[in-house]
């Protein structure tokens, strides 16, 4: 047995099976992707649900230890949580393996007297994290400290790591920041920010350097950025959003005096009818705006990273458009991005990605507190 799947059967059958299911589970990966549900407000039996989307199943862990944590998705199986004491833990839901990480001092001094919910404070500074290997060494049973514990956090969305063993993170020192996503690429951490910049991090023990590979010509700050290992190949993949948060967010007023207005002359009585069907969608909440559709995906682009070119002693990277990814599915959002073969699993289309809604900053904007731009 080797996937989750098969060792929560085992689990079912009896009491029996149920104990020694318990004594030998192994810190293991899921076969396909699961979806972590929001933990319901008033939950007693500190059980967190998974939906695996291709057979339309649903299982019931229960899991104390992320009762009231904010969790990331990440590699291998693990989850990164994060609580209101801002401790973080790697936690692997089926194995119940739990490595305690160090909190970060700046999110600590900055935060820790705010009276916010407990997941508000998550969502301030946690956004990101993949790691390089499991961190669970199955042959000497002990945690790997070799293993890599990358993180996009803090409201720059910088990047810091640790390793299972360290007292602290260990900030990473770049020229950029606000990155969107990170992965790891044969055997390096690769990062893009908010302008579609990618950058490449060099680890050397505790001294790390990162060197900006390629400048894309992806301006437009408010098209999310996801970086993808697929097939051997590291793909930059585009999300384009759009919806009256999209624009209130990032078009400002200077921006809009500058545009001209070409339809000025267009018929007054079928402005009139937009402004009233724009009016449905917002709602005023004391002096806040509230959007019903606040914004949807409308589109993804995905570009490949082609072969360098060394150019007066500086390697130079060209990206190519990738119209089809073949047998591949991608799945992105708030969580470790990967990509999967779709005939290996059935109920997965080839050629699609699968995104959750990860614009957590808009959520407070949303009637239903966002989370519903999922496709």
């Amino acid at each position: 047995m080797s996937v989750y799947d098969d060792f929560v059967n085992f689990g079912a059958v009896c009491k029996a099976w149920q104990r020694v299911y318990s004594m030998k589970k192994p810190p293991l990966s899921p076969r396909c992707p699961w979806l972590l549900l929001a933990e319901e407000k008033e939950q007693k039996n500190h059980s967190r649900v998974f939906f695996n989307v291709f057979d339309n199943k649903v299982y019931n862990f229960k899991l104390p230890e992320l009762t009231g944590r904010k969790c990331v998705g990440t590699s291998f199986g693990w989850l990164l949580s994060v609580g209101i004491d801002f401790q973080m833990n790697l936690f692997h839901p089926l194995s119940k393996h739990q490595l305690s990480l160090p909190p970060h001092p700046y999110v600590w001094e900055r935060y820790r007297n705010f009276e916010l919910f407990p997941l508000d404070y998550g969502d301030i500074f946690l956004y990101k994290c993949v790691l390089s290997r499991n961190p669970w060494n199955s042959v000497t049973h002990e945690y790997d400290r070799d293993c890599i514990i990358m993180v996009i956090y803090t409201n720059f969305k910088t990047l810091a790591f640790t390793r299972p063993g360290y007292k602290a993170w260990i900030d990473i020192k770049c020229d950029s920041q606000c990155f969107y996503d990170i992965t790891l690429y044969k055997g390096k951490f690769y990062a893009v920010n908010n302008h579609g910049n990618v950058f490449v991090c060099h680890i050397d023990g505790d001294i790390v350097f990162t060197e900006c590979i390629t400048f894309c010509k992806e301006p437009e700050d408010y098209i999310q950025k996801y970086l993808v290992e697929s097939s051997g190949d590291l793909l930059l993949v585009s999300r384009i959003r759009e919806g009256p948060l999209v624009a209130d967010e990032f078009i400002n007023d200077d921006f809009e005096d500058d545009i001209e207005d070409v339809n000025i002359h267009e018929d007054e009585s079928e402005e009139e009818q937009e402004q009233d069907q724009d009016q449905e969608q917002v709602r005023e909440v004391g002096q806040e705006i509230i959007y019903e559709i606040p914004y949807v995906t409308t589109g993804l682009k995905i570009l490949k990273l082609e072969s360098s070119s060394e150019v007066k002693s500086k390697n130079e990277y060209d990206w190519a458009n990738v119209d089809s990814l073949g047998d591949q599915a991608l799945f992105v959002g708030d969580n470790s991005s990967m990509s999967l073969s779709a005939s290996s699993f059935n109920g997965c289309k080839a050629n699609c990605i699968y995104f959750t809604d990860d614009n957590v900053d808009c959520y407070p904007n949303c009637l239903n507190g966002g989370g519903y731009d999922m496709g």
